[in-house]
């Protein structure tokens, strides 16, 4: 599952009469990420590419307010959560947030308010999922310890914003491959020792105070 989470949220809805300005935002930035799993254009991307929709498609997603949940369940096992399924999606979420600020220029072409959330953030983990049939209501929701794991991944580290559980399972060569790299988130709530995947390149900025705070190198 995804949780994805707009930074400084509350200061953008603070600002004169921007109700009728937030729909129009949050479409513009909601309807881009869900290209990444369902395909379309990628405008936010120099080369504007036109992507395939992932092997298997979010069964539920659920707006949080100032970002969405986005739930995946293996059509017959787990089997069926291929490495290339993982590896897109993952590519495609940390390229969504790295050019984001492409997304907010798309946006503000029609938006008379020019203080946007700065970024996106995104928690992926994988695992366990029951689903929860509300009475009398075609509804469903969803629980397990992985929603609460990427709820707090997505928002663990401000200067980081793409953390993946290694628990993704993505292989060593496909690692090295597109740059990531594993280390060990040391303070998440509920999960001690909890080995992440993050950009090699930006878990190399950090300063050495964030580093030692909130990771250490396996």
């Amino acid at each position: 599952m995804v949780i994805c989470d707009l930074v400084e949220f509350t200061r953008f809805f603070n600002q004169p009469d921007i109700h009728e300005y937030i729909p129009r935002y949050l479409n513009t930035v909601f309807e881009r990420v869900e290209c990444c799993f369902f395909g379309g254009k990628f405008d936010w991307l120099l080369e504007k590419e036109t992507e395939k929709p992932l092997s298997i498609l979010p069964v539920h997603r659920k707006f949080l307010g100032d970002g969405f949940l986005y739930v995946w369940v293996a059509l017959k096992s787990a089997a069926d959560f291929t490495v290339g399924f993982r590896t897109a999606l993952a590519n495609r979420l940390w390229n969504f947030k790295t050019y984001f600020e492409k997304v907010n220029r798309i946006a503000a072409e029609e938006l008379p308010v020019l203080d946007l959330p700065p970024t996106i953030r995104f928690g992926i983990a994988r695992g366990t999922v029951h689903e929860l049939s509300i009475e009398n209501s075609a509804s469903k929701e969803y629980i397990g310890v992985c929603l609460n794991l990427a709820s707090r991944l997505q928002k663990y580290c401000p200067s980081l914003g793409f953390i993946a559980s290694a628990r993704l399972d993505l292989p060593k060569a496909v690692l090295v491959k597109h740059s990531y790299m594993r280390v060990i988130a040391t303070k998440v709530r509920g999960f001690p020792k909890e080995i992440v995947i993050v950009d090699k390149k930006e878990f190399e900025d950090l300063t050495a105070e964030e580093r030692d705070e909130f990771f250490e190198e396996l």
